[in-house]
């Protein structure tokens, strides 16, 4: 059992590397949409029309894909004033709660994207732009990236809880250029 769910936590992983990669790439097209669109209003004296909308949903998405990366490579912000002197097992707790929480949030924020997604599949609701664009595509990243991070979020509090209770091995400390334990 223990070996499925450290596959498991493994596949996360890649998930996130795949997800920051094509974070890059949506990026390079964001930039690439607005260069465009620079260009165009300088020489031509117009506008594409769709740059403020396409990169606005171009960042979400990245957005949302990056979250992954940055919950499974542990880079969300946290305050480690306190948890940097507790025991490696009490942080180890501490760390599981925490995640379970967040996991709580990220569930309600998959719920409420869930239900502004299928309200607009409902209603069959186009952008208020010249591009008329279906916003259930661009708005079917947030409820699939909120659910992606739950179950990240899931992993990473049951993997901490089961450290902190002997039946997996603690994660050994790394010091940080200030000398603290990361």
């Amino acid at each position: 059992m223990m070996d499925w769910w450290l596959r498991f936590g493994r596949a996360l992983d890649r998930f996130g590397e795949v997800f920051i990669a094509v974070s890059a790439l949506m990026l390079f097209l964001m930039m690439l949409l607005l260069g465009v669109e620079i260009a165009d209003r300088a020489v031509f004296r117009s506008s594409t029309q769709i740059a403020d909308e396409y990169s606005g949903y171009l960042f979400t998405w990245l957005t949302m894909c990056c979250f992954i990366y940055a919950q499974r490579s542990d880079r969300f912000l946290r305050v480690d004033s306190l948890r940097n002197h507790l025991s490696p097992r009490v942080r180890a707790a501490a760390d599981g709660v925490a995640a379970l929480l967040a996991a709580a949030l990220t569930l309600v924020l998959a719920y409420a994207t869930w239900s502004t997604f299928r309200s607009s599949i409902m209603f069959g609701s186009v952008s208020i732009q010249p591009s008329q664009t279906l916003l259930a595509i661009p708005q079917f990243i947030m409820p699939a990236g909120f659910a992606l991070l739950t179950t990240a979020f899931v992993h990473s509090g049951i993997t901490a809880i089961l450290c902190a209770l002997g039946r997996l091995p603690l994660a050994p400390t790394v010091p940080t250029i200030a000398g603290s334990p990361k």
